[in-house]
């Protein structure tokens, strides 16, 4: 018989180390210009990551950790290839909000 809550205790950590792992794969990848090995160097990163934050945050074997560190791949991989060009940017890219200015200007008037 399945332990379900075993699968979702194994899920739910695996999905909050995935939004780690992202953000750390997408500073990596800015890193690096070769893509050669982006997908090694993420699944390297989710396996640490994943892991770590199971071992840290749950009471699961070890075994158990790192199914949480291979769906943390899996996940992770997964979100940051379905929105790579459309949602995460370069963060030098990123220019300063002039609407918070604009507004803080208004505020003070």
């Amino acid at each position: 018989m399945l332990n379900f809550d075993l699968i979702k205790l194994v899920i739910i950590s695996a999905l909050a180390s995935s939004i780690i792992t992202t953000a750390t794969v997408q500073k990596i990848k800015e890193t690096f210009k070769s893509r050669k090995y982006i997908t090694l160097i993420s699944f390297g990163v989710s396996m640490i990551i994943g892991t770590l934050f199971s071992i840290n945050f749950s009471e699961l074997s070890l075994v158990n950790n790192l199914w949480v560190g291979f769906i943390t791949f899996l996940g992770a991989d997964a979100i940051y290839k379905a929105f790579e060009d459309k949602i995460f940017k370069s963060l030098s890219s990123l220019e300063p909000n002039e609407n918070i200015t604009n507004l803080d200007k208004r505020e003070s008037e």
